[in-house]
């Protein structure tokens, strides 16, 4: 569904949660975000990092159809108030959310970005399927990519490209455990990359610290052994499984359905006592969503930070950006891999999933430098 652009907002913010049978009607997307100056009082800052933004984008849905109408930012909690105590009860913690500097991730400071590197221990992965199989490899690679700058090492050992056939759980184990106990014990943060819940406890029993699933924890007892362990996870979202995801996947608009979605699974955790600064999410670039989706989700990706927790993002060589250039293969896709992991630094994202650690690094650095200059 085509977004329409209003000149003046068509009720007051929040004032229709609820409306529609969706769980919330109003979002928020920091607009004019540049880096934070303390001293401009029209700007606010973009989750306590260095970027602040002076706009925002009001995002309605009123009957079925998808509204925006832009707003400074200092006005939205009175505009907000003019729909009730409830609205603007939602606008502020909206707002406190999309402000608030974030507690550190995994022990990492989220005012800055960092990048984890992957490394599949697979046969069969989209873009590095059988460089990392053997364990040796795996081991390999991942010192080089903490020498070029990541700061976690992400190890899975599913392929969860389109069309993907599932593995069992022992083979699964059997592929990452040693890569992930050699690297924990080596002093490396490690997260395991998996949907599994029997899976992420030897993971977690192996020493990794973070777990990474594409399933939105939503394995039977994924969320209960997160709250027990009280370790770190990213939350993504995937319309589907690996093997249907993107057989013609529909949105109503992809990034609020997507946010309200994020916003449920982190409810759920939270009710089962996973801890809010353990949470991290993703909005699964690639994941059950066409090209057009991706690239919405790239524009809007701002909007997430109003979940208030860290945000994840991997783009790194994904068919997107081959279907908007010229069908390159996976490994021939670096240009556009870093291009919008810039882009999406600039919208305050601070986790960046990537097979090009040295190359990403690069480029970050650069875009963080010419934004504080």
């Amino acid at each position: 569904m085509m977004r329409v652009r209003l000149k003046t907002l068509p009720i007051p913010p929040f004032s229709n949660d609820g409306a529609d049978g969706g769980s919330a009607c109003t979002w928020l997307q920091p607009i004019g975000i540049t880096a934070l100056d303390p001293s401009d009082g029209d700007q606010m800052p973009l989750a306590g990092g260095p970027y602040g933004f002076s706009q925002i984008d009001v995002i309605n849905r009123i009957d079925g159809q998808i509204t925006v109408c832009r707003i400074a930012a200092t006005d939205l909690i009175d505009l907000a108030a003019a729909g009730g105590e409830q609205a603007e009860a939602r606008a502020k913690l909206i707002l406190h959310r999309l402000t608030r500097p974030r507690k550190a991730y995994a022990g990492l400071d989220m005012a800055s970005w960092h990048i984890m590197g992957i490394i599949n221990t697979t046969p069969d992965s989209f873009s590095d399927g059988g460089d990392h199989f053997s364990a040796d490899t795996a081991l390999a690679s991942a010192e080089q990519m903490m020498a070029d700058g990541a700061a976690i090492l992400d190890i899975g050992g599913e392929s969860t490209r389109p069309g993907a056939d599932p593995v069992s759980h022992d083979e699964e184990c059997r592929r990452i455990l040693p890569v992930i106990e050699k690297l924990s014990a080596a002093g490396h943060l490690v997260s395991a990359d998996t949907r599994h819940t029997y899976v992420m406890a030897e993971a977690l029993s192996h020493g990794a610290h973070i777990i990474n699933d594409v399933g939105g924890l939503r394995a039977d007892g994924a969320v209960d052994l997160i709250a027990e362990r009280q370790v770190p996870a990213m939350i993504m979202h995937m319309q589907g499984e690996p093997g249907n995801m993107q057989k013609n996947p529909q949105y109503l608009d992809a990034p609020t359905d997507i946010f309200d979605w994020l916003e449920g699974r982190i409810a759920t955790a939270v009710s089962a006592g996973v801890k809010r600064g353990m949470i991290a999410i993703d909005p699964g670039f690639g994941f059950g969503k066409t090209p057009h989706h991706n690239m919405q989700i790239m524009q809007s990706i701002s909007l997430f930070h109003g979940l208030g927790v860290p945000i994840v993002l991997g783009v790194s060589r994904k068919s997107t950006i081959a279907h908007f250039s010229k069908g390159e293969p996976a490994k021939e896709r670096l240009a556009g891999s870093v291009a919008l992991a810039a882009l999406a630094r600039q919208q305050g994202v601070q986790i960046f999933r990537v097979h090009d650690v040295a190359e990403t690094h690069q480029a970050l650095a650069n875009t963080e430098a010419q934004g504080m200059a």
